[in-house]
Parts: C-alpha cells; sequence; structure tokens
C-alpha cells in the first residue's frame, strides 16, 4: 500500500506534470487499462520479472493522467530512457549489481512493447534510487552488523525531482553519497576490475627480505605488483630490493595499515598476495556500508573505524585531531553504531561488568588470593555498599552461577580505564577511555580490548572536546594528578560514530585496506550478490 505521505507527493508531482508536459504527451490509455487491470494484490510482471514498485507506479500514473515519462511523442525511448539504461549497464562500478534493475529486459528496449517499456523503466529507476540511497541490504538483517536509524528509502520525492527537473543524472547525483570519499572507492573499484585477469599467483611468505642490496626471486613479482597497484613508477627496473622499491613497501604498508619498516615480512607478504578481485569484493561491501551511512554526521564529531584501529575528530570538513585506538576482540566485538559525547570522568572508577567479573576476574582471583588487593579492586557482596574483605570469601565454592558480587576498581595508574573516560550512555555499555596498557598501541592490528575503545591520546582528546571553557590542557593535567574522581560535562554534546570499513579513502583521497578483523565482509558480499530476480 502507498502512504499518506507518498500519496501527497505524487499528487503534488501530478500537478507538475500537467504543467510542464507537452500535451502530446497526454494521458495513454493502453497505460490507463493495464494498471486498472493489473489486481493490487497479485504481482505484476514483464517477462517473468516482477514490477516491484507496481503500487507506486499504479498510483504515480494515475494521479498523473497516465502520462508516459520515458517516451517522445512518437512512441520512442527518450534520451532520459536511454540514459537510464546507460547507467544501469554501468552500474556494477558501485558494487550493484545490472540484473536487479531488469537490464535483461532492457538491453533490448525494441523487444519491449511502449507500455511494457515504461513500467519496466519507472520501476527500474525507483529501485535504483532506492539502492543508492539506503543501499541495497538491510543493515540491520546483516548480523546486526551496523546499528543506526535506517535511511528513507522512498524514492517518491526523486519522481517529483525527474518530473521537474528532467535531468536523470542530477537526479541520481542528489541520492549518492556526496561524500567525496565514495567517489573515490568507486574510481579504485573500476581500477581494480581491470587487474582481475592479471594473474596473481601466490609468493611465498619466507624467507624474510630486508637488506637493501638484497637479490630474491620474488623481487620481479612483488615490483610488478607494486607497479600494478601504483606505489612503485613503472619505469623501475633492477633485480635487487634497492631504496625506491623500499619506499615503495613502505607506501603500501602504510595503506594496508602494516607496520611500515619496509620488511617484506609474512603479514606484508600476505597482503601483496590478497588477489585483486579479493579487493574488488572488500570495495563492494564497503560502497555499500557507506551507502547506509548516515550523511548528517554533525559540523564537528569523533569517528572510529574499528577494522582501521584509529579515532579521528573531524570539524567543518577538516582533520583536527587522529590517534591510534584498541578495539574489542573478535568474540567480544565493538558495535557498530552512533550516539553522542556527553560528558568525561577524570580519574574514574571502574565497576566491572558482570561478564567480564565472571569470566575473566574469577578465575584470576582463584589462581591469585591478593589479586583483587595488588590490582586496587573493593569487593561488594550483593547490593551492599560496605565493602567485603575478600580473604573472607571462600572461592573455591564461587562459580560463575552463583556469583554474587560487584567488583570497583579505584581510580589509580593500575586502572583498566586508565586516567579518563569519554560517556555516550548506550545500550552496548561501549565508551572511550585511557589505558595502562600503553604499550598495545605499537601492535599494527589491536584488537584486544572486551568491547570498549581505548584511546592511545586522552588528554589530547579531553583537551579538544572541551576547547572553548575554562578546562584546557593544564586544568585537565592539574585535576588527574589530584586523584580525585571528576565529572565534565560537555559544553555541547559532540556525535560519535563507531563504524567498521575495510576499504576506505583517507582524509587525503588516498585508498586504504584493513583486514576483516570480525569476518563480516563474507556474509555482506553474499548479501549483495543475491540477485532480485
Amino acid at each position: 500500500m502507498v502512504s499518506l505521505k507518498t500519496k501527497y507527493l505524487l499528487t503534488v508531482l501530478a500537478l507538475i506534470w500537467l504543467i510542464i508536459l507537452p500535451k502530446s504527451t497526454m494521458a495513454d490509455e493502453k497505460l490507463r487499462q493495464t494498471l486498472e487491470r493489473s489486481d493490487e494484490n497479485k504481482s505484476f510482471t514483464v517477462g517473468e520479472q516482477a514490477i516491484l514498485n507496481i503500487s507506486l507506479l499504479r498510483s504515480f500514473y494515475q494521479d498523473s493522467q497516465f502520462r508516459l515519462l520515458w517516451h517522445t511523442q512518437q512512441g520512442r525511448p527518450n534520451a532520459m530512457a536511454l540514459e537510464l539504461v546507460d547507467t544501469i549497464a554501468s552500474i556494477d562500478n558501485e558494487g550493484l549489481l545490472p540484473s536487479d534493475y531488469h537490464y535483461r529486459l532492457l538491453q533490448d528496449l525494441d523487444a519491449l512493447s511502449e507500455i511494457d517499456r515504461e513500467l519496466v523503466l519507472s520501476d527500474a529507476f525507483l529501485t535504483l534510487v532506492s539502492h543508492l540511497k539506503a543501499g541495497k541490504t538491510d543493515a540491520q538483517q546483516i548480523k546486526s552488523e551496523w546499528k543506526s536509524l535506517p535511511k528513507a528509502r522512498d524514492p517518491s520525492h526523486q519522481l517529483i525531482q525527474l518530473v521537474s527537473t528532467q535531468s536523470l543524472s542530477a537526479v541520481l547525483a542528489d541520492v549518492r553519497p556526496a561524500d567525496a570519499r565514495y567517489a573515490v572507492m568507486k574510481q579504485a573499484l573500476i581500477s581494480l576490475r581491470k587487474l582481475t585477469k592479471v594473474e596473481w599467483l601466490p609468493l611465498a611468505l619466507s624467507p624474510v627480505i630486508k637488506t637493501i642490496g638484497i637479490s630474491d626471486p620474488r623481487i620481479a613479482d612483488i615490483a610488478n605488483r607494486l607497479k600494478l597497484l601504483n606505489e612503485l613508477a613503472p619505469e623501475w627496473n633492477n633485480t635487487v630490493y634497492d631504496g625506491e622499491l623500499l619506499a615503495a613497501v613502505k607506501q603500501f604498508q602504510h595503506r594496508h595499515g602494516l607496520k611500515e619498516d619496509g620488511v617484506l615480512g609474512k603479514e606484508s607478504l600476505k597482503a601483496l598476495n590478497i588477489t585483486p578481485t579479493d579487493r574488488v569484493r572488500a570495495l563492494t561491501v564497503n560502497l555499500e556500508r557507506f551507502r547506509w551511512l548516515d550523511e548528517k554526521l554533525g559540523n564537528k564529531y569523533v569517528l572510529v573505524n574499528i577494522a582501521g584501529f584509529y579515532l579521528r575528530v573531524i570539524e567543518n570538513n577538516e582533520l583536527m585531531l587522529e590517534m591510534p585506538v584498541i578495539v574489542g576482540r573478535e568474540f567480544r566485538k565493538t558495535p557498530v553504531f552512533s550516539d553522542k559525547i556527553r560528558y568525561l570522568v577524570m580519574n574514574p572508577q571502574w565497576v566491572v561488568p558482570t561478564t567480564l567479573a565472571v569470566e575473566d576476574k574469577l578465575p584470576a582471583i582463584k589462581a591469585d588470593p591478593n589479586y583483587l588487593k595488588h590490582f586496587g579492586f573493593s569487593l561488594y557482596e550483593g547490593s551492599s555498599r560496605t565493602a567485603t574483605d575478600p580473604n573472607d570469601i571462600d572461592w573455591n565454592r564461587v562459580t560463575k552461577r552463583n556469583f554474587n558480587f560487584r567488583l570497583v576498581q579505584d581510580a589509580g595508574p593500575l586502572n583498566a580505564l586508565g586516567q579518563i573516560k569519554f560517556m555516550f550512555p548506550n545500550e552496548f555499555d561501549v565508551y572511550l577511555h585511557d589505558t595502562p596498557a600503553r604499550e598495545l598501541f605499537a601492535q599494527a592490528q589491536r584488537d584486544f580490548s572486551s568491547g570498549c575503545i581505548r584511546v592511545s591520546a586522552p588528554l589530547l582528546l579531553a583537551e579538544n572536546l572541551l576547547a572553548g571553557t575554562e578546562w584546557n590542557l593544564e586544568r585537565i593535567k592539574l585535576q588527574l594528578s589530584s586523584s580525585e574522581t571528576k565529572t565534565v560535562h560537555l559544553k555541547q554534546v559532540v556525535p560519535v560514530h563507531i563504524e567498521y570499513w575495510t576499504a576506505f579513502a583517507d582524509i587525503n583521497g588516498v585508498m586504504n585496506f584493513r583486514a576483516d578483523i570480525y569476518k563480516r565482509d563474507a556474509l555482506l558480499y553474499a548479501a549483495m550478490q543475491q540477485p532480485l530476480f
């Protein structure tokens, strides 16, 4: 059924259409008869393909007095129709399937009757607009991957635009993600698809290549791949590992989130072995994630890329701050969602979540009776506010099922949250925080947490979020040195977007790739390849 809002929009469209279209494109009696004969409760097909938006189209054409949108006065496909067919033919450049938009039928427009052609073109347009606006797939149904408000899919407004502007390209440009990074990713997909026919045999993962001047039988293949990936100048011609090749390797490592040391070890060689076909798949699913994305991120916002292990602060489309982060392990994944940072807690206590208390802390307590004392934990039984002496508990009798304690870690150098936590209350109980385990930031792949996001430069992040208040860096440091727990509310809440990108264009428009640490790409790719017909 067509909603009241959609009905209103279509009525507006009809009025516009009556004004701007020439009289020679007035009502088509055959179209009226075809649509009136169609049963509202049954599917409508052309060439054994369902017209997916038949209810909307029925209302659309009724309100517009059955005028044809895609045909000339002589009953031939007009310029917009031909442009739509060309757009669908190349839509795989955006990771979508031409077949989802009746491309099999549209390849031979003359084989269709005028009325069938009109309905197929309109249906293809509406489905394409819906997919470009909000994605082909439903993010909420892909293993709860992307927790955000679903974007509006109703393409009625784009019908109004198309009638009023008579410009298909303008309408489609309006529904595509406007972020320049989407265009970069689209171009990367086109380029990588050209490489899928190139032989890409696996390189041996050992021995390591790290010394300037060394000769190795793999160097020719390594150099050729780096040339194809635009990391190495085409004219490079050598048989040994020289400085120019080392610089290209470092650039490749940077774009793949690897340690930038120029050493061709196991991880770098594994990345070089990833085929263009696999990269095409990564770009396909990440272009879809881009279409899921709410473009109203905020004038100032915090962005975390889980798979990229980084945090960025963006203000007025400029990068203000960037830092490495640590995210959740595969079995305690950091969720994807958006919220707003509302306040900071300096010198926080840590109330250990029950799941972590019974799964992580209880075995540690049983192994070391002094564990709680050593790491500054207070123990509370049930809802009691009075601390219990851990030595009074027979820990051998405590199990996951009868565990009835709260563990509270005092503020201090051993506190798991470090000196500051950044709060945006949410259903996942996930937040940003400092950490005493600073050495972990030296790792290239940093999935070590239990779901929360550990930040490497908490003081700089606090200074940025509290800019314009009395809380400058000096006062923040003074408060932290006092060991007193202090809650500070932001003058204005700041959106935080926790996302998952395994292929993305960076702030300079350079393509980057990351490991699929949560193994989400294959599932989404399979959903993307599922045909509508």
